[in-house]
C-alpha cells in the first residue's frame, strides 16, 4: 500500500527519534516546514491511521496530568520509509507559492501597487533568507555530530533558494518601479 507524503514525513521524523505528535509539529516547524508543511489536524489523523495499520506502535506516556501518547516505528513502517526513499519512482512536484500567485495577476493592479507587491514579496524573501542562514543551517549543522548530513543538505539548498529569491525580486523591484526606465531583462516583460 502506498503511503501519502505526509505519512512519509512522520515516519522519518520518528526514525529519527521525534515521538509524539506534538514533537513531530515542532520538528516539521524548524525543518521541513519551507518545503513540506503541516499541522497537527494533519499529524494525529495520520499517527492514528499508520497505527491502525501497523506502521507504528504507541503507547500512552502520560506527562504530569496531561495525555502524552509516543510513537516508535514497526518493522513494517521501517521498511515501507525505506521502501520510499529508495523508489524509482520520480515523485510529483508541486510547487504552491501565494506569492507567485499574486504576481502573475499582478496586473490588475496599478503600477504603485504592484510595485509595492514586489516590494512586500522582496522582503518576505529576505526575512526567509536570514531565517535560514541564522536558524535553520545551523540547527541543520548539529546533525553532523550525530552523522546525520542530509537535513543539512536540504537547508542549504533553501538558503541558496531564498537568497536567489531576494536577489532576482529587488531586481524586479526595479524593473517595476513607477516612472523608472529600467533596462529589459528576461524577468520582466
Amino acid at each position: 500500500m502506498r503511503l501519502k507524503p505526509s505519512a512519509y514525513l512522520i515516519l522519518g521524523m520518528l526514525r529519527g527519534g521525534v515521538g509524539t505528535g506534538y514533537a513531530i509539529k515542532r520538528a516539521v516547524d524548524q525543518s521541513t516546514r519551507f518545503f513540506w508543511a503541516t499541522s497537527f489536524a494533519q499529524v494525529y489523523p495520520e499517527l492514528a491511521h499508520l497505527e491502525g495499520q501497523g506502521y507504528i506502535i504507541g503507547e500512552d506516556d502520560p506527562q504530569g496530568g496531561r495525555p502524552r501518547r509516543t510513537y516508535r516505528l514497526t518493522e513494517s513502517g521501517d521498511h515501507a520509509l525505506e521502501e520510499w526513499l529508495q523508489s524509482t519512482r520520480l515523485p510529483t512536484f508541486e510547487f504552491r507559492d501565494e506569492g507567485l500567485l499574486r504576481l502573475f495577476f499582478a496586473d490588475v493592479l496599478s503600477p504603485e501597487d504592484a510595485a509595492a507587491l514586489v516590494g512586500r514579496l522582496r522582503e518576505q524573501a529576505q526575512e526567509a533568507d536570514r531565517v535560514f542562514r541564522e536558524e535553520v543551517l545551523p540547527l541543520a549543522e548539529t546533525g553532523l555530530e550525530q552523522g546525520i548530513r542530509f537535513p543539512l543538505v536540504a537547508a542549504r539548498l533553501g538558503a541558496d533558494y531564498y537568497s536567489w529569491r531576494a536577489s532576482w525580486l529587488a531586481q524586479l523591484e526595479a524593473e517595476v518601479q513607477p516612472g523608472v526606465k529600467a533596462e529589459r531583462s528576461s524577468r520582466a516583460p
